[in-house]
């Protein structure tokens, strides 16, 4: 299994998985695409052991391009781990506090966000595709987190975005360009290809723009220069609907 791995704290793991071609299914993770079952668990099995956890230590999510966030506890260990059936259900967030679990989102062009307080071991994993960011999933997610610990500093954040597709590969048309616009912040990233005759979003841009505003500081974002469609090891939908997906994780030790 072809992990990419981040740079934090030494109790907290994250990374995102790549395609590999000499891996089973190029080694994809996800259930819900419609591959095999078997080969995509084995694949959940090799992750597991390059993280040196039980695959049941994982969590999963349907994801369904909501705002929607769901805090993992205790007892959701395991859920989605073989099947999509008891999988956290129309969720496009998982967050909690819990040690030893790993959680995380699949993307194959979407905007994948790993975020983490070093203070109150909060961790937690956003899925934006554009739907997802028009909606502003970000902010949603970190609201449902204030309402129950209002007191959290967010200026200890730190935010990790994982590859997704960049600007110059995303085009769209008018309809999703004013949805963008309509945020009323996202206007500089958007801008008119003569030449495509087409609009070119930058998606990834935006949603570091709804962390800064959730209260999350710009030096503690890190931004991703991989573009799925472009790269070698990346799964993009757009480029060829592909059904394999990244998963993008974060774990912390107790």
């Amino acid at each position: 299994m072809t992990v990419q791995f981040y740079e934090t704290p030494e109790n907290i793991t994250a990374g995102t998985s790549l395609k590999d071609p000499n891996q089973a299914l190029d080694g994809n993770l996800a259930l819900h695409t419609g591959e095999d079952a078997t080969l995509v668990n084995a694949n959940r099995q090799a992750l597991a052991e390059a993280l040196q956890v039980g695959a049941d230590q994982f969590v999963f999510a349907n994801q369904t391009h909501s705002k929607k966030a769901y805090q993992v506890k205790a007892d959701d260990q395991g859920r989605g781990t073989k099947t999509t059936d008891d999988a956290i259900d129309d969720v496009d967030a998982l967050f909690t506090y819990e040690p030893n679990i790993v959680i995380g989102v699949f993307t194959a062009d979407c905007v994948p966000v790993l975020f983490y307080d070093e203070d109150t071991g909060l961790i937690g994993a956003i899925h934006s595709g554009w739907k997802g960011t028009v909606q502003d999933v970000v902010s949603a997610t970190f609201a449902k987190i204030k309402r129950k610990h209002p007191d959290i500093y967010m200026g200890n954040m730190k935010a990790i975005l994982g590859p997704s597709i960049a600007q110059e590969s995303f085009e769209v048309d008018q309809d999703v360009a004013d949805q963008f616009k309509a945020l009323s912040y996202a206007d500089d990233y958007i801008r008119w290809d003569d030449r495509r005759q087409k609009y070119l979003v930058d998606n990834q841009a935006t949603v570091a723009e709804q962390l800064k505003r959730v209260g999350i500081l710009a030096d503690n974002i890190r931004l991703s220069d991989q573009d799925t469609l472009a790269m070698v090891d990346g799964f993009s939908y757009r480029l060829d609907k592909t059904p394999g997906r990244h998963f993008n994780f974060i774990t912390r030790k107790g």
